[in-house]
């Protein structure tokens, strides 16, 4: 990721160990996706849960698949949606300059 926003130089890294939130915004995206996946097999392909029919395992498979490969996408979009909730856009900033953030610690040593 960026240290800073190409278009604006908002700084992206508000402070050590910002991301680790982010976490829990991948996990809800995760069971998010995995409900919805669900939902959509079970409408389209008509599960029924008796021991004799295995396409649950069909979906869990394909869902599993997917993920894997949508997980850089899942990530991206966690760590937009957790800088969203801390950074508040401003409509207008071509023209006023960017505030001093006060969570910002420009005297951390970079590793």
């Amino acid at each position: 990721m960026n240290e800073q926003c190409p278009v604006c130089g908002q700084p992206t890294e508000i402070e050590l160990g910002f991301y680790y939130g982010t976490g829990y915004v991948s996990y809800a995206l995760t069971v998010a996706y995995f409900v919805s996946t669900f939902v959509a097999w079970k409408v389209l392909i008509g599960m029924t849960f008796d021991l004799d029919d295995n396409r649950i395992f069909y979906w869990m498979g394909t869902a599993i698949v997917l993920l894997i490969f949508t997980q850089p996408l899942i990530m991206r979009l966690s760590r937009s949606i957790w800088l969203g909730w801390f950074v508040s856009y401003n409509k207008n900033w071509e023209n006023e300059p960017l505030e001093y953030n006060e969570r910002m610690d420009h005297n951390r040593k970079e590793h």
